[in-house]
């Protein structure tokens, strides 16, 4: 019997002493799973503050080189203009003088349009319907694309930032169907609720292979920016999703929260 009390008095104590390892051991796992999930959630609030940082930075040298547009450069082919016209008036043959003058009609258009594009007036004054519908007039009457857009709420206004993001991202939709789709209709829905907003883009072009499209813009930077675009939509805590398939056109569908 004596034989045995070493063994019954180590026995506990190593079972105690295992069983202290193994919570150990658990509770060490678990503290640095803890600690990799609060650096990856630090991580990502890194990511998203200097993104959008950059899209802030990028927006105010918009505005800067739309003002620079809209007030020197526009002002300069104006006066350009004038003079011109003081210069052909006195000549019986007016021809060549009415030519450089449509020149310059065309490039003061430009001009103004490439302002306005950088900097959306009609978004900051009458907000994103108005923005939006006012979105038909940037549509080339050569593509023969034509750009229907409804709203369930014309007048509502929301945040400057959410207001600017999504108009960005339309305009860069807009964009890629316009260089890209062939499309003869394009079509914009824009919905309030209480509290979400509801946006979807359709168009009936060619389509594409998305699933290929998308793989290779996680390697690259090359293709249609949609990585870009659901990163803006991210920073507004939304959801953004985007469908295509050739010769079925293309789809993308955007929530955001709004108050």
């Amino acid at each position: 019997m004596k034989t045995l009390e070493p063994v019954l008095i180590i026995t506990p104590v190593l079972l105690a002493l295992a069983f202290g390892i193994i919570l150990f051991v658990f509770l060490y796992q678990r503290r640095m799973l803890q600690h990799q999930v609060q650096l990856r959630e630090l991580q990502e609030q890194k990511q998203r503050q200097v993104l959008d940082a950059t899209l802030q930075a990028q927006e105010e040298e918009r505005r800067r080189v739309a003002r620079d547009l809209h007030d020197d450069v526009g002002a300069s082919l104006a006066l350009v203009k004038l003079n011109v016209h003081q210069l052909v008036a006195p000549l019986e043959d007016k021809t060549k003088g009415q030519s450089i003058k449509g020149m310059l009609d065309d490039v003061i258009g430009n001009v103004r349009r490439i302002s306005h594009s950088l900097m959306p007036v009609m978004l900051e004054k009458m907000g994103l319907p108005r923005a939006l519908e006012a979105m038909k007039r940037s549509v080339p009457a050569e593509s023969g694309t034509e750009l229907e857009f409804t709203c369930n709420d014309n007048n509502r206004r929301i945040t400057p930032k959410v207001e600017l993001s999504l108009y960005r991202v339309v305009q860069e939709l807009l964009n890629n169907t316009l260089k890209h789709a062939k499309a003869s209709k394009i079509t914009i829905e824009l919905q309030f609720s209480e509290k979400e907003l509801y946006l979807t883009y359709t168009d009936n072009g060619v389509g594409f292979d998305y699933e290929k499209l998308a793989k290779s813009e996680e390697k690259s930077s090359q293709g249609l920016g949609l990585m870009n675009l659901n990163a803006r939509v991210n920073l507004l805590n939304g959801s953004f999703a985007y469908y295509s398939a050739r010769n079925s056109g293309t789809k993308a569908e955007i929530s955001v929260p709004i108050s």
